[in-house]
């Protein structure tokens, strides 16, 4: 029985986007028992409302906390207070869309085998709607082997079975949440599954891309201590 934590800022544009594609992939591909549940942290608009307006099927949580790992560590205690501690577990950003068949293919990537794992889908950019030198950047990304292989890969994707997610406690206060969970698996534990895709709508804007760009840097900068500080717990 799988799990689905989706943390979500200001996203009532794409909340149900996300949420639609999952739940109808899950119905067209036999995905029983699917538990999902949307973390709305600090948001300004009706992400909640919205993610709610899809009834029982997918719980929604509501924190004045901003912090993307905040929300994410929020999800994943709501599921244990409920019993709902299930695996594999899909984390998934608000604003991704994945293709029909994506969770079935990376379910059964992450259910193969017993060992840790870690697998995501292969990003789709989408700039439709971005300025000429945003629509640039991305046609070059295109060909970035990060995106190809291993997990996470900037898809805004990442699932684990039980014995991955075991790696690490709860998420460090960090902005590189992505880089902190690669570097707990080798490799050989890592794949970008075939079959996978998402699609990651890009910033409109060269201006926003910058300012996306900063936030890698400041992730970066600041994930070894945050690696060093989980390692001695």
């Amino acid at each position: 029985m799988p799990s689905i934590v989706i943390p979500a800022y200001n996203e009532a544009n794409g909340i149900e986007r996300c949420l639609r594609a999952l739940l109808v992939d899950a119905v067209d591909n036999l995905v029983d028992n699917l538990v999902i549940v949307v973390v709305a942290n600090a948001c300004k608009d009706d992400t909640a409302a919205r993610a709610r307006a899809f009834g029982n099927g997918v719980i929604v949580i509501e924190t004045e906390q901003g912090g993307k790992t905040n929300a994410v560590n929020l999800g994943e205690r709501t599921l244990r207070a409920r019993g709902l501690d299930l695996y594999p577990r899909l984390f998934l950003d608000g604003d991704i869309e994945l293709v029909p068949g994506s969770l079935a293919a990376m379910l059964a990537a992450a259910q193969a085998g017993e060992s840790p794992r870690i697998v995501a889908a292969r990003p789709r950019f989408d700039a439709s709607r971005s300025s000429l030198p945003v629509r640039l950047f991305y046609q070059g990304e295109a060909f970035n082997p990060y995106h190809r292989s291993g997990a996470p890969n900037g898809s805004g994707t990442f699932m684990v079975n039980a014995a991955g997610r075991a790696r690490w406690d709860e998420f460090p206060a960090i902005l590189a949440d992505d880089s902190f969970v690669e570097r707990r698996f080798a490799p050989s534990e890592r794949a970008t599954v075939a079959g996978a895709t998402a699609i990651v709508r890009v910033p409109r804007t060269f201006t926003a891309l910058r300012r996306i760009s900063a936030r890698k840097r400041l992730g970066a900068y600041e994930l070894d201590p945050a690696v060093d500080a989980d390692r001695s717990q």
